[in-house]
Parts: C-alpha cells; structure tokens; sequence
C-alpha cells in the first residue's frame, strides 16, 4: 500500500500551488495575445471586403480579456498572493470567467450578419475552449478544472441549441438535422473538464510531495549546516603554544561534516596532550562520534596520569557507545615543554611519520593497538618515546591523505606521503600541510575527494639546551 504523503507546512505548499496559478496566468496571456496577432494577420490578409464584414465585437471581447489577464498577472506577481493561498472564490471566479470566454467570442463572430453560430461552434472559438480547460490544470484544484468543463460545455450547447432556432433551413441543410454531432460534443467537452479535474488532483498529490521532500532536504541541509559549525567550532581554534614546539593543526571533510577531528589537551603536570581520530565514514553520523570522543578523550587524558591508561579508558568509553561496525582509530602524542622527548601511543591509526632535520631521515610507526570501540580490554601497551632535535617533525594524518585515488584508481600512498614530508619538511608547518595538499591534488587529478583530510605538524624549533630557534 503506497503512503499518502504528509501535507507539507501551508506556507510552502501555498507558494508552491500560486506559483503555478501565475505560470497559468502568463500562458493564457501569451495565447490570447497570440490569438490576438494571428486573426490580425488574417484580417490583413483577406483584404477589405472580409475586414467590413468582421463584428467589431470580436476585438473589443479580445482587448477585455486581455486587459484582465494582464491585470490579474500584475496583481499576482506584485506579491499579494504570497504567504497566504489565494482566495477559492477568486479561483473558482476566475476560471468561469476564462471558460465563458471562448462562448462570448463564439456569439459574437455567430451573430453577426455575415457568420452562423453553428460555425463559430466549431470554429477558432471553439478550439479555444480545450486550451482553457487544460489550463484550469494549473489551478490544481480539482473544482475549478470541474467549473472550467461544466461552464465551457453549457456554453458550447447554448450556441449550438441557440443555433437550431435562428439559423434559415439552407444553414440546417448544409450543417445537418438534428445536429446529434455538436451536441455529443458539448458532451465531450465536459467530460474533458473532468479528466483535467484528474490532472489536477494528481498533479497536486505530486506537488504535495514535492514541496514535502524538498522541505525534508532543506532541514537536513540545515541540521548539516549546524553540525558542521558546531564540528568545526570543537577543533582548536588557535595552536596550542609549547615552549620549543610549532604545532599546526588543518581539517576539510569530504562532506559538509566528517568523521575526523584533532585536539589539544592541555594536562594538569604542564604538559599537552596532542590527539588525531578517525571515525569509521564520513558524514552526519561520524562527526556526532567524533564530538563525544573528543569529550571522553579529554577527561580520559587529564584523569589518567599514563597516557596508556588514558587510551584504555577511551576504549571502554567507545565500546559501550558505538554500534557493530564502528571504530575510531586515534593517535595521541603527549609533549612536554622545552624537551625533546615526545610520547606516542596509537589505537589504529597509522602511519605516524617522522622527518629528521639532519639527514632528512623519514621514520614510520605503525599502530600500537587495535582501533577503539571493537572490544573491551585492559589490556596496556606503554607509550613510544620519541627523541626531536631541532627542525625535527612529527606528522599525524588521517588515511583520506594517502587513499585518495587519481582517475585511474591509482591510490596517492603512503610513499608518495613519505616523499613529499621529505621535501616539504624542513619548512614551517603551515608550508608543510600546503605543500602536502597540493601533491595531493596534482596527482588526484581533480577526482572527487572521498574522505576527510585531517593533518597535524609537530615541529621542534627550539632546543633546551641551546635555546636557539631550527
């Protein structure tokens, strides 16, 4: 069984159906006036004698419907319609007025001396009774494409009736007696107005749902919006500032929200704790995880005095919360000021990537344990220690850096990650994440961008000992 669409809020649906009212408008604006130019023509065409013999009313009937088209397209695009629906007696008015439209130009070219009703019946008229009914459609009210048959077809039958009285014997010889033919199709004329009530009521079923989904779009555009300011208002602002360190920090999801994020934990013994995750996709859902886990890492690295215990708290955390199919990989360094030591624990994610200044060594390290949020576990694995000199650099970036593929499906990979730190890291960090992206992006090639690309830079520019600056 299909599901009825839920009405969509009044205001939208209400603009949605006047804006249809005001295309109806124009096109029957545009028609008139078309009609208007061709019968014109024609009249120049045939030359004076057919000139003197056209009722005069047939210009005049014309000019006043003209008049009233663009008069009522004028009001309706000035905006009065906007905001509220437009008034049914207006609408069920102004369709009778349109359908009785093709009968009072039908007796006015029928009664004149040199024409018969029963020509105008079925004569230019006449055809314009189909138009008018078929754009009663854009009214999307089924009585008003009902009204349009129901007033064209009385006034189709009273020309042809009317012309069964007035009209000499030859005019009934020649056009036929009894004249079953005009009067089946004053008949067919209403049914055509209650096939476009069909129209109609399906037409607006379908711009029920229309205005329902794009409405549902545009909140779920919103709420995106909302994440990603409040996502984007959780990462550190500013880089965090460590006596003989730079430290920069750089984030674009793939999506108006991702599933990366990275921090700064300053600790209660002066030291901060600099911290890298990557929730499993991208999108609404991981960036949700990525806000709790941000708030359980923090409480877990200032509670813990061991940054192993601090990880191992986290994952119990994430087990409880996250569903089948869901981890975070997370790095962690913790850095004491004007020191060279660094300490280094990963759940997951890798590789984190070492360049040393001298020698322009890169040094790789791989996870220490398993991702969090798979299964619960006490089980600790001691930090790494890492020893900096000066100019020394310590990167951490989420795998969106080396799983984005060219158009050949070609992956940029972590050598191609390890080359460019090679040539880019003896640089400030800023320069460094720039030079990274634009690899990146030379060899993509222009492919869409899969996944989130999160980086963090670590550099040593001071040493204790010396105090001079990399």
């Amino acid at each position: 069984m299909s599901k009825i669409p839920v009405e969509p809020k009044a205001g939208s649906l209400t603009e949605a159906m006047n804006d249809a009212v005001r295309f109806r408008t124009a096109a029957v604006l545009g028609i008139l006036l078309a009609s208007a130019i061709i019968n014109a023509v024609r009249l120049i065409a045939v030359g004076g004698q057919q000139n003197a013999e056209e009722p005069i009313a047939v210009p005049l009937v014309m000019g006043v419907l003209l008049v009233y088209e663009a008069a009522t397209l004028l009001w309706l695009y000035r905006g009065r319609d906007h905001g509220r629906p437009l008034s049914t007696l207006w609408v069920y008015s102004n369709a009778a007025t349109e359908a009785l439209a093709p009968t009072i130009l039908g007796f006015s070219v029928g009664l004149s001396s040199a024409h018969s009703l029963q020509g105008a019946a079925i004569g230019p008229a006449g055809h314009l009774y189909g138009i008018f009914i078929v754009l009663s459609v854009l009214h999307v009210r089924v009585g008003a494409s009902l009204m349009a048959g129901a007033v064209s077809s009385i006034g189709f039958a009273a020309m042809v009736t009317l012309s069964l009285n007035i009209e000499d014997a030859e005019a009934s010889r020649l056009l036929g007696s009894p004249r079953s033919l005009e009067l089946f199709s004053a008949a067919v004329v209403l049914l055509t107005g209650a096939a476009a009530g069909l129209v109609a009521l399906r037409m607006r079923r379908y711009l029920v749902t229309a205005v329902a989904e794009a409405e549902g779009r545009m909140r779920a555009e919103r709420d995106l919006q909302a994440a990603a300011v409040i996502q984007q208002s959780l990462m550190p602002s500013e880089p965090p500032e460590i006596p003989g360190y730079e430290i920069v920090g750089w984030n674009r999801p793939a999506d108006e929200t991702g599933g990366d994020y990275y921090d700064w934990v300053p600790l209660d013994d002066g030291r901060v704790a600099i911290c890298i995750a990557d929730v499993t996709g991208h999108g609404l859902g991981p960036a949700m995880i990525t806000c709790f886990c941000r708030a359980y890492a923090r409480t877990a690295l200032r509670v813990e005095s061991r940054v192993a215990s601090a990880m191992t708290r986290l994952n119990t955390e994430l087990v409880n919360d996250l569903g089948d199919g869901r981890f975070v990989t997370f790095a962690a360094l913790v850095i004491t000021p004007n020191e060279g030591e660094v300490l280094s624990t990963s759940a997951g994610h890798g590789p984190l990537l070492v360049h040393r200044h001298e020698d322009g060594a890169i040094e790789s390290f791989g996870a220490d344990v398993l991702p969090l949020g798979i299964y619960g576990s006490d089980e600790e694995v001691d930090a790494v220690t890492h020893t900096l000199q000066d100019g020394d650099v310590f990167l951490l970036v989420t795998d969106g850096f080396f799983e984005w593929a060219n158009p050949e499906g070609e992956q940029f990979g972590t050598e191609r990650l390890e080359a460019a730190l090679s040539r880019f890291g003896r640089g400030p960090a800023d320069e460094l994440i720039n030079g990274l992206l634009g690899e990146l992006e030379d060899f993509v090639r222009g492919t869409p961008q899969p996944d989130d690309l999160t980086a963090v830079v670590i550099r040593r520019t001071a040493s204790a000992a010396s105090g001079r600056q990399a």
